[in-house]
């Protein structure tokens, strides 16, 4: 490593004619090019260049190296100008992670303006209910709910609080009927996230604040929220659903709301990022992710 950059300070030494030239493109003392010039010249077995107090000159080895040092140091710049391109502009691929829920319509709402403005953007979509590694995958933006940080590293950026209610479908209501109070919810069946278990602690929380905790028993787990909303029409049971996720279930009637008084703990979304200092479309899309969801907060 040393070698290249010393290959590439005689490059700028030639490229400006003189020692102190290059001192002031690089940042360093004259007396550092110089001495990285003889380090250089050391290593490589001859002399470079013929150097006086007012003249500097290629020497015949000096002639034959150089073309392949300023070659270097022009791709170098080069690669510098693509990764400056895709730091400060809205150019590349953009990875994103998300829930298969997510990753259908609100990300593609969401999404539609800032592809639209920029068309050398392109997005690639992981839509995957398991946690993925953003490192190996190459991800810019995890969306995640209510996911723990698996690294010291990531930094969760607020993307939207959403409610959660408890719904049956109404044949499983005919069959076992409608809960009547919270209690009656511990002997109905349940189908869950798999990583609560089949036995697991619900909290609910009323409009005054009083909160209420039970222990319910889930026949049916699955680590997709489609598929436990699936189960949940189907009859198979009660499930905790996202409000937002289950409008159109409702409108239907395919889907009602349990105990519409009491509701689970609000879910939180939360986009991830490995760190703050990220590329301009990082930015950006984080940006068109608060503007939307935020307003559809409320609606």
């Amino acid at each position: 490593m040393n070698k290249l950059n010393r290959m590439a300070i005689f490059a700028n030494v030639v490229e400006e004619g003189s020692l102190s030239g290059a001192s002031r493109r690089l940042g360093m003392t004259a007396s550092a090019v110089s001495q990285h010039l003889r380090s250089l010249e050391k290593e490589l077995g001859v002399k470079l260049l013929h150097r006086s107090t007012r003249n500097l000159a290629l020497t015949e080895a000096g002639q034959a190296f150089y073309p392949g040092c300023e070659a270097m140091l022009a791709e170098a710049r080069r690669a510098e100008l693509r990764l400056a391109d895709l730091r400060d502009t809205l150019v590349g691929e953009l990875r994103i992670a998300t829930t298969v829920g997510i990753g259908g319509t609100l990300l593609a709402q969401a999404m539609s303006p800032l592809l639209l403005a920029h068309p050398k953007l392109t997005l690639s979509i992981l839509a995957n209910d398991e946690v993925v590694d953003m490192i190996e995958q190459r991800v810019d933006i995890a969306l995640r709910v209510n996911r723990q940080l698996a690294d010291s590293n990531m930094i969760a950026h607020s993307l939207a609080e959403w409610p959660m209610v408890i719904c049956a479908s109404p044949r499983y209501l005919n069959q076992y009927g409608v809960p009547e109070n919270v209690q009656d919810l511990a002997r109905h069946r349940w189908i869950n996230n798999i990583g609560s278990g089949h036995h697991y602690q619900l909290t609910l929380i009323n409009q005054q604040g009083d909160d209420v905790k039970l222990k319910v028993e889930s026949q049916v787990l699955s680590s997709s929220m489609n598929v436990l909303r699936d189960f949940t029409s189907a009859g198979m049971g009660l499930s905790v659903q996202p409000l937002h996720e289950i409008s159109h279930y409702l409108l239907k009637g395919e889907l009602l709301i349990v105990l519409p008084e009491w509701r689970p703990k609000p879910s939180h979304l939360h986009a991830l990022t490995l760190g703050r200092d990220v590329p301009e479309k990082v930015k950006q899309t984080l940006h068109c992710l608060r503007d939307y969801f935020s307003y559809h907060r409320d609606r």
